[in-house]
Formats: structure tokens, sequence, C-alpha cells
């Protein structure tokens, strides 16, 4: 920015001595100053906007140590612990998986026993008591067990490889499949629909 003649208004080069219009002396003139643009108000580069633009953080962070990693990383820089595979961008996660398979044991008065083997792949069947600090997985005291004979630990069954098993354990009483004694200790194969007796006590074998 120049300097403004006072007197004529003529506006000359910066560091004139005269006006080059009237030739009046200009060493006392001040020079204008340009105005000061506040920072925050200053025009932001091309293609980026004024707000200040939030940083987000990209990569892989350590479970085990916290550690920012590079997104293709496979192990931690810090501390060399696995790091999850990041899911693809815009792709939806599939839900978690039901349990594997549900059966049930049903009781001559229709009441359902559920066997849940989403995470377990054995059940142990029989009578609770505190006493003897045993717990099994399918309490049947509730449904007659005492009174008809079902051991505390009576048997126990199994799914593996999309077969289901039952296997007496040795039970005072003994178990039937289909009207028949299974051996203690061998599994047997046990199908839908299928009828045993533990001691006394008649159950069906349901799949859900």
């Amino acid at each position: 920015m120049g300097i403004r003649c006072p007197q004529c208004g003529t506006e000359n080069i910066d560091g004139a001595l005269f006006c080059d219009e009237c030739g009046a002396e200009l060493s006392g003139v001040a020079v204008p100053q340009a105005p000061q643009v506040p920072k925050e108000e200053q025009a932001a580069p091309q293609g980026v906007p004024s707000a200040e633009v939030e940083q987000v953080a990209v990569g892989k962070v350590c479970q085990n140590c916290g550690h920012q990693n590079p997104q293709d990383a496979s192990f931690c820089e810090n501390c060399g612990a696995a790091l999850p595979e990041a899911p693809a961008a815009g792709v939806a996660q599939p839900p978690a998986a039901p349990p594997a398979v549900a059966a049930k044991l049903v009781t001559d008065e229709g009441v359902e026993i559920e066997l849940n083997f989403g995470t377990k792949s054995e059940l142990l069947i029989g009578r609770a008591d505190p006493v003897s600090r045993v717990f099994p997985d399918v309490d049947l005291t509730p449904h007659g067990g005492y009174e008809a004979g079902v051991s505390r630990k009576h048997c126990i069954i199994r799914y593996a490889n999309g077969q289901f098993t039952v296997e007496d354990l040795e039970s005072t009483n003994g178990t039937k499949l289909n009207g028949k004694f299974i051996q203690p200790k061998v599994p047997h194969q046990l199908n839908d629909g299928d009828e045993l007796v533990l001691g006394a006590l008649r159950l069906r074998f349901l799949l859900r």
C-alpha cells in the first residue's frame, strides 16, 4: 500500500519523499498499515473447511497394551500380541450364531425339561444334593426323581458330530433305552423320539 498525498490526495509509491502530482513533501506522512485478519478468520486452504477438522485415528489398537498400530498390521509393534482383523468397511457383520442344537426331555405329565447344548457338549442328568455337593445340569428332583429312584449322577447325554448319545453312570436303578437296560459306562445312540427310563422315571427325548 502506497503513501497518499495530504494535499492533493494522490497515492504515491511507498517510500516516496514528494508527491508526483503536486510536489508536496511526503516525508512526515504515515504509511497506512494493512488491516490484520484474525487467525481464525483466515481463509482455509482449498478443499479444507474453515472449521477445525477432527482427526480420526486410523489403525488397530492392541487389546494387550493399547498401542496404536498401522491398519494392515497383524501383530502389535509394541508388545508383539496378535491383532484382530478389522472388518471391511461397509460390510455388516453376521450376528452371533445361535446354539448348535437344543433338545428336551418330556415327562409323562407333559412337562418339558430343556437340554441346552449351546455352551456344553454333555449334560449330567440326576438329582441335586447339596450335602454331597452334587449339582447336575438337569435336576430331576422336581419331577419325581427321588421317588422314582433316580441317582444323583444317573446318566450323561452328549452331543458330538451331529449325534446324541446317552451313557449310564453306574446308577443304582439303571437306565433303559426304548425298554432295554443299557450297559453302564458305554455310550448308546439317542434319537429323536426315543424313550428313556431312569430308575422308574419315564422320559421322552425330543429334538426342538
